[in-house]
């Protein structure tokens, strides 16, 4: 793979036998078993993901707060010390340059933490938007990362770390140690379980890779590769930019009016408003198809009569869901084309491969609801 970055943990992969692919410019591991082994492992028990591609830019001064409330969706402002935010980048026309999370440290500090592949994107993009007394930073190289996820990921990290990381709320994060070394550690993830993203230097990335491992054998913890990375996010109608948001779709397509809040100016406001003032022309829906074919990103969504159906948007995501058992689709559609219950066609080899509208998510994450009374 000529050209393709590795993150600090490859050596790691190659050590426990992993399929290695190309993904975001890195070399990734795809599984180490197999996708649906590891995927049940951590709806069930525990996963730990290498992370480690994501990219990181800071932003640092005093008018921090009021830049970073500028290019984003979201008022930094709302937030508290150590509060995170899932937020997008938004073009002037309103459509998605990426989806990201805000750390705030305090009115003058923060971290932005974006997908991988728009790194370079993105980091111009803020460059280019720059204003006021504020420092900007590139700052991927510094950190490495790991995701923790599953019901039982509160159980492995609490006994590796002297932080209070049991009343650590979702969203929020701290600064503490992992297996003695300094660690960013945040109750977030993409699996729609409850875990946490773990922050820190690159060259201590083997070490803790590996204690955290030993630490979670006991409770069934096993290393999860990209390929149930994207199945978890799936099942619970997580977006994956590239794929459910792009700089075609706007926020507002896609079901995503909890990252904007209106009370800021922010770029691509201006487009936003018009399009709710016009009206919303599309809108995100999903499928379960009444076969096992996997619809796959790109492919034509239909309906009408059986037939002759006519297209009405698109696929975005599909894939096979372990936990449910069935095979599932993810569309941008014409707004009022469909409702839930209704029957859609996607061509699949050759075939109209028959589906069902049904609501999103697919099955409710239970991110944020650990200690649910």
């Amino acid at each position: 793979m000529a050209n393709v970055l590795r993150t600090p943990l490859y050596d790691e992969h190659v050590k426990l036998g992993a399929t290695m692919v190309e993904f975001a410019g890195y070399e990734m591991p795809i599984q180490y078993t197999s996708i649906i082994e590891e995927h049940k492992a951590c709806r069930t028990a525990a996963g730990l993901f290498d992370v480690s591609h994501m990219g990181e830019i800071e932003v640092e001064g005093p008018d921090a707060e009021k830049f970073v409330s500028y290019v984003s969706t979201w008022n930094a402002a709302l937030l508290e010390p150590y509060e995170i935010k899932y937020a997008e980048f938004l073009y002037p026309e309103g459509t998605v340059v990426d989806d990201f999370f805000i750390y705030k440290y305090s009115a003058t500090k923060f971290l932005l933490v974006v997908n991988a592949g728009n790194y370079d994107k993105d980091l111009a993009w803020v460059l280019d938007h720059k204003q006021g007394d504020i420092t900007i930073t590139g700052a991927t190289a510094k950190y490495a990362e790991i995701a923790l996820q599953g019901p039982k990921a509160e159980d492995i990290l609490k006994g590796m770390t002297p932080a209070d990381i049991v009343s650590l709320k979702y969203f929020q994060f701290l600064e503490t140690t992992v297996a003695g070394r300094k660690c960013i550690v945040s109750r977030t993830g993409y699996t729609g379980e409850d875990g946490y993203e773990i922050y820190f230097a690159p060259a201590e990335a083997s070490y803790l890779w590996n204690a955290i491992l030993d630490a979670g054998k006991p409770f069934g913890l096993v290393p999860n590769g990209l390929g149930a990375r994207d199945t978890l996010r799936f099942e619970v109608c997580y977006w994956l930019y590239g794929h459910d948001l792009d700089d075609t779709i706007a926020p507002l397509e896609s079901g995503q009016n909890f990252v904007i809040s209106w009370d800021h100016d922010f770029v691509g406001k201006s487009a936003l408003l018009a399009m709710k003032e016009k009206g919303v022309p599309r809108k995100w829906i999903g499928v379960k198809m009444n076969s096992r074919a996997i619809p796959r990103n790109g492919f034509d969504c239909m309906a009408g009569d059986t037939a002759a159906p006519v297209k009405i948007g698109y696929v975005t995501s599909g894939n096979y869901c372990p936990t449910l058992g069935g095979s599932y689709a993810l569309c941008m559609v014409e707004k009022d084309a469909v409702k839930v219950g209704d029957t859609v066609y996607i061509p699949i080899r050759g075939k109209a491969e028959s589906g069902v509208v049904v609501k999103r998510p697919f099955m409710q994450p239970n991110a944020g609801h650990k200690h649910d009374k």
